[in-house]
């Protein structure tokens, strides 16, 4: 399934705040990301049409099983752009947030599955001999830093 780089941003940020309140409201999301309240409930019908929230209007958001893998991945795609671009060729805090964002919506999953394996292997964190893959969540969890053995 291919989402917009809008509909990533409104998908991780349900994620996000999932974590934090107890019910997602169109209010909080729009305050997060800074957006009126319209736009914000267009990105969530759009979201529940493909099947990945669950929202009827002026109730609470959620996230279907589909929603909530789709963001997981998004976060950790980000995430490994972000560290990639920070710890290995030295970027900025402020710079690696920003362009992990942009960077990581191009590239496709076998370029991300191959960045984290690098990043991994240049950190010194553990052997991702497991089959590392960015769609295997499972695998992720084996990565350990060496001195935490």
């Amino acid at each position: 399934m291919e989402l917009s780089n809008s509909q990533e941003e409104y998908l991780k940020t349900i994620y996000i705040l999932k974590n934090t309140k107890n019910e997602i409201r169109v209010t909080e999301i729009a305050n997060k990301l800074n957006k009126t309240k319209a736009s914000v409930n267009s990105a969530i019908n759009s979201l529940k049409q493909i099947g990945l929230i669950n929202y009827e209007p002026y109730g609470e958001i959620e996230l279907t099983n589909e929603g909530e893998k789709i963001a997981q991945k998004i976060i950790e795609a980000n995430d490994i752009v972000k560290l990639f671009l920070k710890e290995i060729i030295g970027a900025t805090e402020i710079n690696a947030e920003e362009e992990a964002k942009a960077i990581k919506t191009v590239l496709s999953d076998d370029t991300l599955n191959k960045i984290a394996k690098y990043t991994h292997k240049e950190l010194g964190l553990t052997s991702l001999e497991c089959g590392y893959d960015i769609n295997n969540q499972r695998c992720i969890t084996c990565a350990r830093r060496k001195d935490n053995k």
